[in-house]
């Protein structure tokens, strides 16, 4: 009888987790973020070919940005947050940029793919 009752321990706990797990991502796709968690906070990172990123989300949709030793604040510059997905346009000098990925709204890191021309990237920033 105690190895049953072991077991049935063993279940509950292992049901109780998947079951909280599994309404964390419930939440999300019943109540998606729109991105308005993000205002305000700065996130950065160290994309795949060695240039180092920051992000700060704005109100409104603007994005102010360190790359590398440049600090930027461009009203072209922008994010957004639709359907699990954040998608952020940066207009350098040299043509404009699109990281997209990702992202749920308690997450710490967010994996983005970058695109500029030909040229493609990884950066995962996290939150500061």
């Amino acid at each position: 009888m105690t190895r049953l009752r072991a077991l049935a321990t063993v279940s509950l706990a292992l049901a109780l987790v998947v079951g909280t797990a599994g309404c964390a991502q419930i939440s999300e796709v019943l109540n998606p973020s729109t991105g308005e968690e993000l205002v305000g906070t700065t996130w950065s990172g160290t994309d795949s070919d060695g240039d180092v990123w920051g992000f700060e989300f704005q109100q409104g949709g603007g994005i102010g940005l360190t790359y590398n030793d440049g600090v930027y604040d461009d009203d072209s510059d922008r994010w957004t947050v639709e359907n699990g997905q954040i998608a952020i346009a940066i207009a350098f000098e040299s043509g404009p940029a699109s990281l997209t990925g990702p992202y749920t709204r308690d997450t710490t890191t967010i994996d983005l793919e970058g695109e500029q021309g030909d040229a493609t990237w990884t950066l995962t920033i996290e939150k500061d």
